[in-house]
């Protein structure tokens, strides 16, 4: 089971997941959250982010978007769920499941050339600046991938592994 965790608001990328664990300290920013639908327990997509990156447009789990301030996130405890490979929040060594390819028709089909599925699992060997190294569990084959590309794999965290 994966620990709650704040998500720094830092990591936040469209396509990233999470579930709402808290609103804060804050008593007038959670009061405000609240009354929007935002509660404990809510999952949020995030689906984009302001040029400037000061509002960020999240969908809630009844598909209703909404407009959230950098600051409003920023208060909330959340557990992420799901993001990009890319994402600072993934960890070296620790195993993924891939949960979409959001790619155009020709990127999926390069991906799953080179083995890379939905559902498939992958261990983070190596990230930041330089490609991702992965390896693919069920084939024991380490694959590099560029930064767009790694942006472009939504994975999520197996809830038995520990943290």
């Amino acid at each position: 089971m994966t620990t709650t965790q704040h998500m720094p608001v830092s990591a936040l990328q469209p396509q990233s997941e999470c579930i709402i664990r808290s609103l804060g300290s804050d008593d007038k920013t959670a009061q405000r959250l609240a009354q929007m639908g935002i509660l404990p327990g809510t999952h949020l997509h995030i689906i984009r982010i302001a040029p400037l990156g000061d509002t960020i447009e999240v969908t809630g789990d009844q598909g209703q978007s909404f407009a959230l301030r950098q600051q409003e996130i920023a208060a909330m405890t959340c557990e992420p769920v799901a993001m990009p490979l890319d994402s600072e929040l993934v960890k070296v060594g620790q195993t993924y499941r891939i949960r979409a390819l959001t790619g155009g028709k020709t990127f999926r089909q390069r991906m799953e050339r080179s083995g890379i599925k939905e559902k498939k699992l992958l261990q983070i060997k190596r990230t930041g600046n330089k490609p991702v190294l992965v390896c693919q569990v069920d084939l024991n084959k380490q694959v590099e991938l560029g930064r767009g590309e790694a942006k472009k794999i939504i994975i999520e965290r197996i809830s038995n592994e520990q943290n």
